[in-house]
């Protein structure tokens, strides 16, 4: 009997010790970037709503050690609070920024109109263009790091992936950061042309390649079409290990339950395999919780409950050290906060869990003050725009 329930155990305790073992492996290829080319680099930024964090934005572009020519501030109209935020804040800071009225989207998500709207804007002095998200708070080294690989040849397309800072000490910030950095510190399989549109740098002539406005007008997602068609024409991607960029989190349990279903939602859409792949390594790992809790009065079980209890321990020190690694310590109460959080890994992967499996229905998708009609991964209509308040 025990061996039944060990082997239904199995798949869970084997998911976790594969992230374990993932972070091990990031941690050992983790280097910071040494090499630092010059370069013209502009930078496009699609921008919505009240966009708070903007000035901090740009205090930390302001900080790079590689400076960029311009930053495109893209809204969609002059009715986006955006709007006036980004003209107000484009006079209290040094970086010369143009604010780009895109237009209404109906075909494509907001977002991608408004980086089509930065890339009409793209000319023949730029070198690099890097397309970024406003929720970002990048280390001065950043721009650098994504510029340089494109400047000297070595890639075609470099990005990275977010890593949750804590921004507030709501139970929401605490989940997002135990959920999302996980996902950071694994693999990025070539398999799954996965980019990442938070930071992500290309050469105008990769751009000319890619098509990049046509595809871009006819998806939700810039980075999953972007990558997608980089592996169909053979484009050299690199993922740098030290390109995680802190992002704050501070939203409270709700708003981050809305974000990560709408998240694994375009997975489901454009990655079907990868959120198959998500289903499948959270249920394993919440049945594995199931079942154990069910037998506690067995030895076998409590120790199996131990074995991922610890796992989830040195999983939290692992992410705790890449982050201190990468330049981003946090202070002791928030590593303890975390180290707490493990104590209820079962209802952090029922929360989990709940994300993925709410993402199966992907027909509809309410993004800001949208909500997009998905008959496919290019087939995408506008069917409720919200007034802006």
């Amino acid at each position: 009997m025990a061996l039944t329930f060990l082997l239904l155990c199995a798949p869970g305790l084997l998911v976790a010790a594969a992230g374990l073992l993932a972070g091990f492996v990031f941690l050992a290829g983790l280097r910071l970037p040494r090499v630092q080319r010059g370069g013209v680099v502009t930078l496009i930024l699609p921008l919505t709503g009240e966009a708070r964090g903007l000035l901090t934005l740009l205090r930390a572009i302001e900080a790079q050690t590689l400076s960029p020519r311009r930053l495109l501030i893209c809204v969609e109209s002059t009715f986006d609070p955006a709007y006036a935020r980004a003209t107000r804040m484009a006079g209290e800071t040094r970086l010369p920024v143009d604010v780009v009225i895109a237009g209404e989207a109906t075909s494509c998500a907001q977002k991608c109109r408004n980086q089509i709207a930065g890339l009409q804007r793209i000319d023949g002095r730029d070198e690099v263009v890097v397309l970024l998200d406003a929720d970002i708070v990048p280390p001065p080294w950043w721009l650098s790091a994504l510029a340089s690989p494109i400047v000297d040849g070595s890639a075609d397309i470099v990005t990275g992936y977010r890593w949750p800072t804590i921004g507030s000490g709501r139970l929401g910030a605490h989940l997002a950061a135990a959920i999302d950095r996980g996902i950071a510190l694994l693999p990025r399989l070539a398999v799954f042309h996965v980019t990442w549109g938070g930071s992500l740098a290309m050469s105008p002539r990769t751009l000319k390649r890619l098509q990049a406005e046509r595809i871009l007008a006819e998806t939700l997602s810039d980075d999953c079409t972007i990558g997608a068609q980089a592996a169909t024409l053979g484009l050299r991607v690199l993922t740098r290990r030290a390109l995680l960029v802190p992002t704050p989190a501070a939203d409270g349990v709700a708003a981050l339950w809305r974000f990560g279903r709408r998240q694994y939602q375009i997975i489901r859409v454009y990655r079907p395999g990868l959120w198959w792949l998500a289903l499948l390594a959270v249920s394993a790992r919440l049945a594995a919780w199931g079942v154990l809790v069910m037998h506690l009065e067995d030895r076998w079980a409590r120790l199996a409950i131990g074995a991922l209890l610890g796992a989830a321990l040195l999983a939290a020190a692992l992410q705790a050290l890449a982050g201190r690694r990468l330049g981003f310590p946090e202070p002791p109460a928030v590593r303890l906060a975390q180290l707490a959080l493990c104590a209820g890994k079962p209802l952090v992967d029922l929360f989990h869990w709940t994300l993925v499996l709410a993402a199966s229905d992907a027909r509809s998708i309410r993004w800001g003050h949208l909500t997009y009609r998905v008959s496919g991964p290019a087939r995408i209509a506008v069917s409720r725009r919200r007034p802006w308040r």
